[in-house]
């Protein structure tokens, strides 16, 4: 107990309270979505963290948050992926990440704050228009998606891009499939993040301390959404979730 009310007044003393209810208010939001839908979560608590802590910060923190909540349906989702597609996708994002991550360190903050919530915008609309990808599904276009997701992912810190899911979600699988490819693969993303965050110095004492406090949030909404899938009907989710990420998109356009 020591322990913990040392830990939490560390945080405290570098955040104010609100900042911190806010943080878990939007993390637990984003957990049920990531585990409802499998992707989605970082979309949605990014926003919000970005305000509160900037935009390099706000990646830092959820980045490995993502994982931590993945490692909850991870086991179940290994066993569906279809590593002919992921493979490809996840090499080719994987360099790609790294090349966004150089951009994103050296770009103005609100520059970020800006390409975030439009992209956040434009890709939400291409789902809700439910356009979907309808071209060829081989190697070539998989390496393609992997470029493009990765530097997206990489120079905007939004774990899961929807380039991928989109990419994904047009394959003749079943939902089971095509979430744990989008999971497995936004995983993978998000490791090379994390790893080019940290060759740049990103992980001080703070921001550590503020996921380890927020990490076991993500991982019990992401259990919980993971049940709901079984609950509650995709479709009333799905409007849900595409409410929020209009909301998130809009914030950091406007604010």
């Amino acid at each position: 107990m020591a322990f913990f009310t040392h830990y939490l007044l560390e945080i405290l003393a570098q955040i104010t309270l609100q900042s911190l209810m806010i943080s878990l208010i939007i993390v637990f939001v984003g957990g049920l979505i990531q585990g409802y839908t499998g992707f989605g979560g970082g979309t949605i608590s990014v926003p919000i963290l970005v305000l509160l802590f900037g935009p390099i910060a706000a990646i830092g923190i959820i980045t490995p948050i993502y994982i931590f909540g993945a490692l909850a349906i991870l086991p179940k989702a290994i066993k569906n992926v279809n590593w002919s597609e992921v493979l490809p996708v996840s090499i080719a994002g994987s360099i790609a990440v790294f090349v966004g991550l150089s951009i994103l360190v050296n770009t103005n903050p609100l520059v970020i704050k800006n390409i975030m919530g439009f992209f956040i915008l434009l890709t939400t609309l291409i789902m809700i228009a439910g356009k979907k990808y309808n071209g060829p599904r081989n190697i070539f276009t998989s390496i393609i998606t992997g470029l493009l997701t990765g530097g997206v992912s990489g120079g905007t810190g939004i774990p899961g891009a929807p380039i991928m899911v989109i990419y994904y979600l047009a394959a003749k699988t079943g939902p089971t499939i095509q979430r744990a490819n989008i999971l497995i693969t936004g995983c993978i993303f998000s490791f090379c993040i994390i790893i080019g965050l940290a060759q740049n110095s990103i992980y001080d004492h703070s921001i550590i301390l503020i996921i380890l406090l927020l990490s076991p949030i993500f991982m019990i909404a992401a259990k919980l959404g993971q049940y709901l899938f079984k609950l509650i009907p995709a479709e009333w989710f799905k409007n849900v979730a595409y409410s929020l990420l209009i909301l998130a998109g809009s914030i950091l356009l406007i604010y």
